[in-house]
Parts: C-alpha cells; structure tokens; sequence
C-alpha cells in the first residue's frame, strides 16, 4: 500500500514488510529489538544522538534521533549525513502468551513514515513482524526505488543482528 504522508504531499510512502522467527521468549526478542542502545552499536555509520533508552523504557511520546553520517563524504568542510526523528506513539510489550506491539512515527526532514514492530509468542520462540512505511523527501524517484530495494534487506540484516545478540 502507498500511501502520500502528511506534510510531504509530492512524496508517495512505500511499505515493506518482513517476518522473522526466533527461539528467543517474546520478552527477550521485544528487549533486543528495540533496545535504543543496541541499534546504536550494531548500525553502520549510524548514532543515537537523543534518547537512547533500553526497551523497558520506551512509553508513548519518548523522542529519539538517530544521525547517520557518512564517514569521508563532505563538501566545504561540512560532513553528509542526516538525522532520522522518530516518536514512540504505542507501546505495549510481549507476555509469555500475547503478542507485544510497538508504534514508532518518523518525522526527519529527509526521511518520514512509521515502524509497527510486533513480536508474537509461537510454541518454539517468538515471531518478530516488522512493517514499515518510508518517504524521502528532496530526492529524486530513482533514490526513492533504491531505497525502497535496499532498505527491507537493511532493516532484516539488522534485526537479524539484533536477535542474535
């Protein structure tokens, strides 16, 4: 589903989604994935500049930023990167016997959208399902399409790492 974001009309939002099973507990598989800190660690080029918080204390309304530089790439002095801004808007943790559901709302002036993360108890683990639904703005349709093959895989790499600990 595509869908144009609010405050980027010119910008259509592509989706992807992907599923992942662990035989981590869903509380275990919910901490690893979302654990600010984490991310911080495991994601190329890519810091938490604000709100790095482990999973237990994400809550509705928490903000954080995450900046993405490329190391060597500048022009007149200045590094290229950008900021990506996101708000937790639901959050409502795994048990031993319910799904865990997390709603993340990106608001950067290069990159907007939303995450929804579940993780879902199964007899042998957890059940991690991602989806997410990103724009660029200011970037021409042929960055939108790369982005739009290269980030699914990105984003699976990454939780794949995240999972494993």
């Amino acid at each position: 589903m595509r869908q144009k974001p609010q405050g980027h009309p010119e910008r259509e939002l592509r989706r992807f989604e992907f599923r992942l099973d662990t035989p981590l507990p869903p509380h275990e598989a919910w901490a690893r994935i979302l654990d600010l800190r984490a991310h911080d660690r495991l994601i190329p080029f890519t810091h938490i500049t604000e709100g790095m918080v482990p999973a237990a204390e994400l809550r509705p309304g928490h903000r954080f930023v995450a900046c993405t530089m490329l190391p060597g790439v500048g022009f007149r002095g200045r590094r290229l990167g950008f900021n990506d801004v996101m708000t937790v808007e639901e959050v409502e943790p795994p048990t031993s016997a319910t799904e865990g559901h997390a709603r993340i709302a990106k608001s950067g002036k290069l990159i907007h959208g939303g995450v929804m993360v579940s993780v879902a108890p199964r007899a042998s683990g957890s059940t991690v399902r991602w989806v997410q639904d990103f724009g660029l703005a200011r970037f021409p349709a042929a960055v939108g399409r790369a982005a739009a093959w290269i980030a699914p895989r990105a984003y699976r790499s990454t939780l794949r790492r995240l999972l494993r600990g």
